[in-house]
């Protein structure tokens, strides 16, 4: 999911040339509580503050419970979501599966500081930045491919299958890079991007501190029939009390995403995709079937969001005086994000 595809990312789209392979989805969330079968809307659109505070979207709230907003405004770098809003009563049903998505970091660990933030680019700015996009296939063919192609245009050469094993340093500068079967030379007025995560850095660089613990992101495709695509009315639908995090649904695919998915890793899969069906199908209201599923466990997919590692990032500076580092992990006063990470490479060709 992208969760208001901010102005960098919308320029990168359009300078390879992929804005096309999205689709704007909408600026509404809808949301399923499997404990209490009750759905609900949260809607950003023009007056934000009327949708949330006047419209009390969230089943038995009241314009009180939605005040945990305005905590936000001022928050301390130290201060994890959970102590902000744990005891909010929209917190099930809002600020936890909402950090999540944004974050994958639970509220008990994940920075306030870092939410603030978010919610500042996006909620408290209304509808404009409150845009869900996703791909109308995949990744590959929205990001990946497009952005090789746009790199082979401008006659870069692209070395796949090349580990970098070792970086040789001298008086305070990279001098030579050492990959899997040749080493390369860096001449004195070049610059090197290291585009690699910080579990990356760390085996390169060890005198340097960064975020060694990681939370898994697992996602489970479904391949499904047109029929049973039409009993879905949303595109983008978050389950309560439930495995499910975020279903998507594509053409002939139902996607589900689980942020924060640690304690499924060692689940056998099979066993996974069917729980989640079932959570599916107590949504839909009735048993439906499904052709066949895929799942996928990214281990590190962000490291763990929190205010002390935070604080190692923002230590954390180019470690040499001729090379620049870009990712999503470096912009440490947003979550681990793809607009975090085109922030990155802009970030870095701007400082060459």
């Amino acid at each position: 999911m992208v969760f208001s595809a901010n102005k960098n990312f919308l320029e990168f789209c359009q300078t390879i040339g992929s804005l096309q392979t999205f689709k704007l989805i909408t600026n509404n969330l809808n949301f399923f509580d499997i404990s209490s079968s009750k759905s609900w809307e949260l809607g950003f659109n023009k007056n934000v503050l009327n949708d949330i505070f006047v419209k009390c979207p969230i089943p038995q709230t009241s314009f009180f419970d939605y005040l945990s907003f305005l905590k936000f405004i001022f928050v301390k770098n130290k201060t994890a979501v959970y102590k902000l809003v744990g005891k909010s009563k929209i917190y099930n049903t809002f600020w936890e599966p909402f950090t999540l998505a944004v974050m994958n970091t639970s509220p008990e660990y994940a920075s306030a500081k870092v939410l603030s933030n978010v919610l500042k680019e996006t909620v408290f700015k209304g509808k404009k930045n409150c845009l869900i996009y996703q791909p109308k296939e995949n990744w590959d063919k929205s990001l990946i491919d497009p952005a090789l192609k746009f790199i082979k245009k401008k006659n870069v050469k692209i070395n796949f299958n090349e580990t970098l094993k070792k970086v040789k340093t001298s008086s305070g500068k990279i001098e030579e890079l050492i990959f899997t079967k040749k080493k390369v030379k860096i001449n004195s007025s070049d610059k090197i991007v290291f585009a690699i995560p910080p579990s990356n850095v760390v085996k390169l660089f060890p005198e340097f501190m960064l975020p060694c613990d990681y939370n898994t992101i697992l996602n489970i495709h479904y391949k499904v029939s047109t029929k049973t695509i039409g009993l879905f009315k949303n595109e983008i639908t978050g389950f309560i009390n439930t495995i499910s995090q975020w279903v998507f649904i594509k053409e002939n695919c139902i996607s589900i995403t689980v942020s924060d998915a640690n304690k499924l890793n060692n689940i056998d899969s099979n066993k996974i995709a069917d729980v989640v069906w079932n959570e599916i199908c107590a949504f839909i209201g009735k048993k439906i079937q499904y052709v066949s599923s895929k799942i996928i466990r990214e281990k590190k997919a962000t490291y763990i969001q929190s205010p002390k590692n935070n604080e190692l990032i923002r230590k954390f500076n180019n470690i040499k005086k001729n090379n620049i580092f870009a990712g999503d992990w470096t912009q440490n006063g947003l979550p681990c994000t793809i607009e975090a990470s085109i922030l990155s490479g802009k970030k870095a060709i701007e400082s060459l």
